[in-house]
């Protein structure tokens, strides 16, 4: 079979970059009732693994980690990792 065109000359660090960023938007999207699921097949499937191969990461280690932070109560907003105490914090007092 003859291949039609060259592939993009791509640096690895802009992939790794580009699905370091879809992970995290993936963790973000944990905590959204509505992209749950849908989160939740990523981690599960394949994709998961394949990216985990690409960024040098193992697999459980990265669940697990990822379970983790989850399960920490911290969140993800935008670029920046806020914490269950920053999310607390953020949120209006209510008056009793």
């Amino acid at each position: 079979m003859r291949k039609g065109a060259t592939e993009p000359d791509i640096p690895l660090e802009a992939v790794q970059s580009l699905l370091t960023r879809v992970i995290w938007q993936a963790v973000a999207d944990l905590s959204v009732e509505t992209y749950r699921s849908e989160s939740e097949r990523f981690f599960a499937g394949e994709t998961f693994v394949e990216y985990c191969d690409i960024l040098g990461w193992n697999v459980r280690r990265a669940r697990t980690s990822l379970g983790r932070f989850v399960d920490s109560g911290s969140r993800i907003s935008g670029n920046h990792l806020l914490t269950a105490a920053e999310l607390a914090a953020q949120r209006p007092a209510v008056a009793v």
